[in-house]
């Protein structure tokens, strides 16, 4: 059913209400990363900033995407245990269950503030930011031996972490002593709680410019307007039922047994469901994700799908209807693992994409490099004695568009995580990375390129502990469309080059000595179009910067070029094209 809207402020009030929004969740952001102890955090950026109302639900959100839908059932988990009434100015709330909140994974790490004006509160501040280690199996947490979700961490149930008189001592000191690191998880903490607070004090000055009741009246409006937004594009596209799928190498303990993505998306009217119910049941290995990683996953293709610039908050819920049954891979029942979701959650995005494109063929979209990860090195001690976690997450390419190449050396479906310098990885730990390149022809050809893929080589430099959590797509990889080629997969090895390299798998803990090296390769994204109708000079402008070899050329594109001169043969590339 659509939600009525409230009764419209003056449009040009809620303009500037909302801009202002948008202005606080972004600087709660900026101190976020800023202030953030760990590289995960500082340099790839992996967490979010939040005002909710009330009811958790995310009205203005700045940072991951992917975080933006879990608040609300984190905030349900903060209710629960600590009611409205109870709260008192200053109190913060800490949760990290992906079962009785809404994290994505044990790692992630969110703090709610409640919003106080004039004894009330009003709403909610929040902010979400994956940390390098919460104890676990492994370094980083996220093993390859998980068989449950006590294997992955310490799980915090909604508990009250911060009052008005600083930390509560007892909550910090349970966290610090189950984590490797933990004057890195309390520095993390504690900038979650800075720019919580930040964000509480901006909304109550911005009640005192305009009065509490038009910032409280103004909630619910943002929110209609979004929904208004995706119900009009929704009802632009025919009626009909599309179904797409993908396959994945397996869970990390079932190795002889590929996984299946199923979706079925039916759209009628102004409203579409989303139906799982043929997906791969839930798995024994960390591979499983929880709904509110499903449901955005497939929220944020339909907003790609259908327009990008519709702000992203809670209205986007409700045009959506999920069948997810409980059990399924995209809905495991408790204790079932989660740590490894994120490969998964990037090809069910890239699923819900493919199945989408029967509705807006302009918008169609070849799938980004499959295979996302991440790696977490534990070092037995770093340059300065202590234990640490390098937790580094991984981009490739991004799938060709119908006006243009895809991206190179970014995350596929969040476009918000950056590059960890690796002048900071050096500097930091104690590890070398021997060389960062892009491949040549990884990427998918069409006539539209996809983005490239890059290879990475690290030489420990102290004893350490290596898990490699690499999407599950060594054998299974991304896609072309219209014609577009496929792209390469990810490949890892360990030792390459020595008598002692062997192929890592994609989930894999490895001990490792000074000396001892790995290698990852990240794949490109897919093509769009025939390869055949690629612009010849665009083609040769590929192979002069590496990313297309002369023998792709040929064989791929249809294009020859002349190895001695590095130019275009016309009369060659014709017969070829004719061909």
């Amino acid at each position: 059913m659509e939600t009525k809207a409230p009764a419209k402020l003056d449009p040009i009030t809620l303009e500037i209400i909302i801009a202002r929004l948008q202005e606080m969740v972004t600087t709660m952001e900026h101190l976020l990363f800023h202030s953030g102890y760990s590289t995960i955090l500082r340099e790839s950026h992996d967490g979010s900033c939040t005002l909710c109302t009330t009811e958790g639900y995310c009205i203005e959100g700045s940072g991951g995407p992917l975080h933006l839908f879990s608040y609300y059932y984190t905030i349900k988990s903060v209710l629960d245990a600590y009611p409205l009434e109870t709260m008192k100015d200053g109190d913060c709330f800490i949760s990290n269950d992906p079962y009785l909140g809404g994290t994505l994974h044990v790692p992630d790490v969110v703090i709610i503030t409640p919003i106080f004006v004039n004894g009330e509160i009003i709403a909610f501040s929040g902010s979400h930011a994956h940390k390098p280690d919460m104890g676990g199996l492994v370094p980083g947490s996220s093993g390859a031996a998980a068989r449950e979700i006590f294997h992955e961490g310490l799980v915090l149930p909604a508990v009250k972490f911060w009052t008005k008189d600083g930390v509560i001592p007892e909550v910090l000191e349970i966290i610090k002593h189950n984590c490797r690191i933990p004057e890195i998880i309390e520095g993390d903490l504690r900038a979650q709680v800075g720019c919580t607070l930040v964000g509480c004090d901006q909304v109550r000055a911005l009640c005192a410019e305009y009065g509490t009741e038009t910032i409280k009246a103004a909630m619910p409006e943002i929110m209609a307007l979004s929904e208004k937004r995706l119900r009009d594009g929704i009802e632009a596209w025919p009626d009909g039922v599309s179904e797409a799928e993908a396959m994945v190498d397996h869970d990390g303990v079932d190795l002889d047994k590929p996984l299946r993505l199923h979706v079925k998306i039916t759209k009628t009217g102004r409203d579409i469901e989303i139906d799982f119910s043929q997906t791969n049941d839930q798995v024994k290995g960390p591979t499983n994700l929880r709904p509110q990683v499903s449901h955005i996953a497939a929220v944020m293709a339909i907003v790609s799908t259908l327009d990008p610039t519709i702000p992203f908050n809670d209205g986007l819920r409700r045009p959506v209807k999920f069948i997810n049954p409980e059990g399924k891979i995209t809905n495991p029942r408790w204790p079932a693992p989660v740590n490894s979701y994120f490969g998964l959650a990037n090809v069910l995005y890239s699923t819900c994409i493919r199945a989408l494109a029967k509705f807006n063929p302009a918008r169609a979209v070849a799938s980004p490099g499959i295979g996302l990860g991440a790696i977490a090195v534990g070092y037995d001690q770093n340059r300065t004695g202590r234990k640490a976690v390098q937790y580094e997450l991984f981009v490739s390419g991004q799938g060709a568009k119908s006006e243009h190449d895809g991206s190179s050396g970014t995350v596929g479906f969040l476009n918000v995580t950056p590059n960890t310098p690796i002048e900071v990885i050096e500097t930091e730990f104690p590890i070398r990375v021997k060389r960062y390149e892009w491949i040549k022809d990884s990427a998918g050809a069409g006539k539209h390129r996809g983005g490239m893929g890059n290879r990475k080589e690290y030489e420990l430099l102290g004893d350490a502990t290596t898990t490699l959590r690499l999407g599950h797509q060594f054998k299974y990889g991304g896609w072309g469309v219209f014609e577009g080629k496929d792209p390469q997969t990810v490949r890892a090895f360990f030792n390459p080059g020595t008598n002692r390299e062997r192929p890592l798998k994609p989930l894999e803990t490895v001990r490792m000595e000074p000396g001892d090296s790995f290698l990852v390769e990240m794949p490109g994204g897919g093509g769009y179009g025939s390869p055949r109708q690629r612009v010849a000079e665009e083609v040769l402008e590929d192979v002069l910067n590496g990313y297309v070899s002369i023998e792709a050329a040929e064989s791929d594109y249809g294009v020859a070029i002349d190895p001695t001169t590095m130019k275009l043969d016309p009369t060659r590339t014709a017969a070829l094209r004719k061909a």
